[in-house]
């Protein structure tokens, strides 16, 4: 038995505690907020994927629609209240998608994720030449180094411009990294789309190449490069001996200037990282404002005018949707946007390549933050 599955006594008892009733964060939930609709609210969906599973529904186009619809960034979920893992109801989700899959729902949209990632091979975004020269004249590389720079293929699709900043940020603590940066697939859209079993198989080919060329040490980028070679790896089975370093672990400051920093949902809520991020932008003076949401507070602070917590609305799913409400989606990041723009910072420091790439679509001049690390 594949031990990440809802056949496992581990995940069928996430799946049972998922489905339990635990409302209090409704109004932190980004889909709710977009709908008005309980149907959308975690809960209720972990309880038709367990019904569906237990045989007690036959599953739906509703019912697959809602399974697939959510943005998977975690918020508004009962472990926010609860002091509990902030992975229980992605696994359950993850699972989920795959159940409906195997009914037939969303199969196209499925294929037409595989066909895109082998059309381009092996990866989910374009990659042109002029980004690879771009990277390789950036970053400083030692040929026999064991240490990854894991480029994921958003930072290489949509952040080439911060090259150049991160090959100084590695020169100054003197690390070259091994000469192939990537970009690398992590791979998470296998998962997201229910492709467990391709998710798996290509995570144990990419630690098999890692280790394969002598790395010892990899630095991720993102927080879902980070989230994906730590937890998820763990949670489906796949052992290594890697040590995972994330890139703001070797920083000392984000050289930020009253700016809105986003630290998105990988860093904020999967990986509890929301503290770090304070703590590299911390403020000399800094001042509450009374009048902002209760964990969502503004500040006015000569570095940062927000505090980073887990309940930051997602401007975006942080990963390619193969799936998805276009209205649903669009409301979500209006709401994203409103809330960056009431806090008035006089710039927006973005700690995700998909939020970037969002915030620019949508007119707003965003920075990136690895250009802001020392």
């Amino acid at each position: 038995m594949r031990k990440f599955s809802l056949d496992n006594k581990v995940f069928a008892d996430i799946l049972k505690h998922q489905a339990v009733h635990m409302d209090q964060a409704v109004c932190y939930c980004p889909e709710y907020l977009a709908t008005r609709d309980m149907c959308y609210y975690p809960s209720r969906v972990a309880q038709i994927i367990r019904a569906v599973w237990l045989g007690e529904l036959e599953p739906s186009q509703f019912g697959a629609d809602l399974v697939f619809s959510s943005l998977l960034s975690g918020l508004g979920e009962r472990w926010q209240n609860f002091g509990e893992s902030p992975n229980g109801y992605l696994f359950s989700q993850i699972l989920g998608r795959e159940l409906f899959l195997k009914h037939g729902f969303y199969r196209e949209d499925a294929d037409k994720l595989l066909e895109t990632i082998a059309s381009q091979g092996d990866h989910i975004l374009p990659i042109d030449a002029h980004e690879r020269q771009l990277w390789k004249e950036a970053i400083p590389v030692e040929e026999d180094s064991n240490i990854c720079l894991f480029v994921d293929d958003a930072t290489y699709a949509f952040c080439s411009s911060s090259a150049i900043h991160l090959g100084d940020f590695l020169n100054s603590l003197d690390i070259q990294v091994h000469e192939d940066i990537g970009p690398y697939f992590g791979g998470f859209e296998y998962f997201a789309m229910g492709l467990v079993d391709k998710g798996i198989a290509h995570f144990q080919k990419l630690i098999d190449q890692l280790e394969e060329k002598g790395i010892r040490r990899v630095i991720t980028l993102t927080g879902q490069s980070h989230f994906l070679l730590t937890t998820l790896c763990e949670a489906v089975g796949i052992s290594h001996e890697l040590e995972i370093i994330n890139i703001l672990e070797l920083a000392t400051e984000i050289t930020a200037s009253k700016a809105y920093l986003y630290g998105g949902s990988f860093y904020t809520r999967f990986l509890g990282m929301s503290d770090l991020l304070n703590e590299l932008t911390e403020n000399q003076e800094e001042k509450p404002i009374h009048n902002s949401c209760e964990f969502l507070p503004f500040v006015e602070g000569d570095k940062r005018v927000n505090t980073v917590t887990m309940w930051g609305m997602p401007v975006c799913s942080e990963f390619i949707l193969g799936t998805g409400d276009d209205k649903l989606l669009s409301s979500i990041g209006a709401m994203a946007v409103t809330d960056i723009k009431k806090a008035g910072g006089k710039e927006i420091i973005v700690c995700d390549p998909h939020a970037y790439f969002k915030l620019h679509r949508l007119g707003n001049t965003a920075q990136y933050y690895l250009d802001y690390l020392r």
